[in-house]
């Protein structure tokens, strides 16, 4: 006989820690928990069901362990030393030495993290989704005092989002953009990742309050640091941008001095030969606007349409701009707007749709089907796999049906087939709004329903092949 194990020694038990018993052992509040979990990128594990309990979250204990020798945790704990030497001085009432200590306090160093999480250049580009979606929105956000949003932190954004943006347009790195009701999506490719992301419309934004902000911003803190090593990286140095297409064209030219012309000795070596592939793919992409000059007018969005023309090889203008461009220049080939002006024919008027379409089928549409205040066609999203042709084709299909006189069978499947999408909506809905205890039981009635028509289909299967045999 070998000796017995006590209960929570050995086994899967072991393995996790609910977050009481991680606090303790971190000797951390709640709050700094949090923070420094959403830093180092842990988060809670879910145990096999003889551990769980209810309301109780759980994490690994590798992952614990790992949270001990944090660097981070030193400056916690300075902190909380800080504030005390403050409270103290208050109450004395020495607040010149309270507002020095405020000044003073100790400050986090994100810098070893970003290197620890993101080990190599590459890995940094393929995780840098998220990281551009939360700073180009903190970017459009208006100063708050009482959630805690500073105009410093704005401005921060704005300048990052600005400089990954002038490196993507001065490289013709991007590739797709859609306009939905959330924002307008960008797909961009730097040094062979795919950089997908969302910006919003520049509308001031209403700020909600039941939306926890501090998190947000602990995120954020992670993020900006991301984002100054990989723009630095990028563009080599840490440029202030007051004029966008002067800067473009200033990176533009110092790449094309910088080309290096390959000997012919090496244009069989493969990559080498995949450099060439990916520099004509890039020419498309440079070429699509070139000789073209748009004039916006103020109702249009600026920023967006001088990011996207600059990077397709245009050349933007508008009213009261650093080159006091006018209306009346020769140079200008279309002029963006969504109502009615006095027109000229040597120009041509479209609405900003236009550009969004021929960038994501690369190549320049009729500009009769877009000119101002025209119903639009469909905008269609360049993410999915459906193209414009399809479309069509199922259009002309729909036509063809409705002039066979069969206009009362295609409205009857058409809402048969939503009614089938509201019942599959609202299935999801009801399984995503149960609690844990309910979703166990639901999980369990389905499994036993499966279970019981696999039965079923056995049973007619064996029926089938013993009146086969009969016979």
């Amino acid at each position: 006989m070998g000796k017995k194990i006590k209960k929570g020694k050995e086994g899967p038990v072991k393995e996790y820690v609910s977050r009481t018993k991680a606090l303790k052992k971190l000797q951390v509040n709640l709050k700094d928990f949090r923070r420094l979990c959403i830093l180092k990128g842990i988060y809670p594990r879910e145990p096999p069901q003889k551990l769980r309990k209810q309301h109780k979250t759980y994490y690994h204990n590798k992952d614990i362990a790992f949270l001990k020798n944090e660097s981070i945790l030193d400056t916690f704990r300075q902190r909380q030393a800080h504030l005390k030497k403050i409270r103290k001085a208050l109450t004395r009432g020495d607040k010149l030495k309270a507002g020095r200590l405020r000044r003073n306090q100790p400050k986090d160093k994100l810098d070893h993290l970003v290197k620890e999480r993101y080990p190599t250049f590459i890995d940094a580009l393929n995780d840098l989704d998220d990281p551009l979606c939360l700073v180009s929105l903190f970017a459009s956000f208006p100063t708050h005092k009482e959630l805690h949003i500073p105009n410093t932190l704005i401005r921060g954004c704005q300048k990052l989002l600005s400089q990954f943006l002038l490196y993507v347009s001065a490289n013709n790195c991007l590739r797709k953009v859609f306009l939905s009701i959330k924002g307008i999506y960008y797909q961009a490719v730097v040094q062979g990742a795919t950089i997908t992301w969302i910006m919003p419309y520049p509308i001031q934004a209403s700020l909600p309050l039941d939306v926890d902000y501090k998190i947000m911003m602990t995120f954020l803190e992670f993020y900006q640091v991301l984002m100054k090593f990989v723009n630095f990286k990028l563009l080599g140095q840490d440029i202030e941008i007051t004029d966008f297409s002067e800067e473009v064209k200033k990176l533009k030219s110092v790449s094309q001095n910088n080309q290096i012309e390959i000997d012919e000795a090496f244009k069989e070596d493969p990559t080498i030969q995949q450099m060439d592939q990916q520099q004509q793919e890039t020419k498309k992409y440079s070429e699509l606007f070139k000789g073209l000059t748009f004039f916006l007018y103020p109702e249009v969005p600026k920023t967006s349409l001088e990011f996207v023309i600059l990077s397709f090889g245009g050349e933007v203008m508008w009213e009261n701009d650093n080159k006091n461009s006018q209306l009346t220049d020769p140079k200008i080939t279309h002029i963006i707007t969504e109502r009615q002006i006095q027109k000229n024919k040597k120009r041509e008027y479209i609405q900003p749709q236009w550009v969004y379409d021929s960038i994501n089928q690369l190549k320049l549409l009729s500009v009769a089907d877009y000119a101002p205040e025209s119903t639009l066609p469909p905008h269609l999203s360049p993410f999915e796999q459906l193209n414009l042709e399809e479309v069509q084709s199922e259009s002309e299909e729909e036509d063809g049906q409705q002039k066979e006189h069969k206009p009362y069978q295609n409205n009857k499947k058409q809402k048969e087939k939503q009614a089938k999408q509201q019942e599959k909506e609202t299935k999801k809905l009801a399984e995503t709004m149960l609690s844990r205890k309910n979703k166990r039981l639901y999980d369990m009635i389905k499994r036993k329903e499966d279970e019981e028509k696999q039965k079923k289909n056995k049973l007619q299967e064996k029926k089938k092949m013993i009146q086969s045999k009969q016979q």
